[in-house]
């Protein structure tokens, strides 16, 4: 009868460890596929930031532009009214 108790004893503790081993496979797929996820939220969040730089470094460099645009145009200016000048006082003598 020992042996009997202890065969099913260990034919209960195997269906256990069986079950256990089911569920553990089963928690970790889901697990692999919650971080994959996560990792292509990661990558699509990385690609926005990308976006996002390129596009502030594009709005910066316009800005830039605007105002050295808006330099080189009062430096125009300039120059145009000292020949101007330069041409009146040619006319004058």
């Amino acid at each position: 009868m020992e042996t009997l108790a202890l065969l099913t004893s260990i034919e209960t503790k195997i269906k256990k460890l069986q079950l256990r081993n089911e569920r553990l496979e089963k928690d970790n797929e889901e697990l692999k596929k919650t971080v994959f996820e996560y990792l292509q939220k990661l990558e699509l969040q990385k690609k926005n930031v990308d976006q996002t730089k390129h596009e502030l470094m594009a709005l910066q460099l316009s800005k830039t532009t605007n105002m050295d645009t808006a330099h080189l145009k009062k430096e125009l200016d300039h120059y145009i009214y000292m020949i101007d000048k330069c041409i009146a006082s040619i006319h004058v003598k």
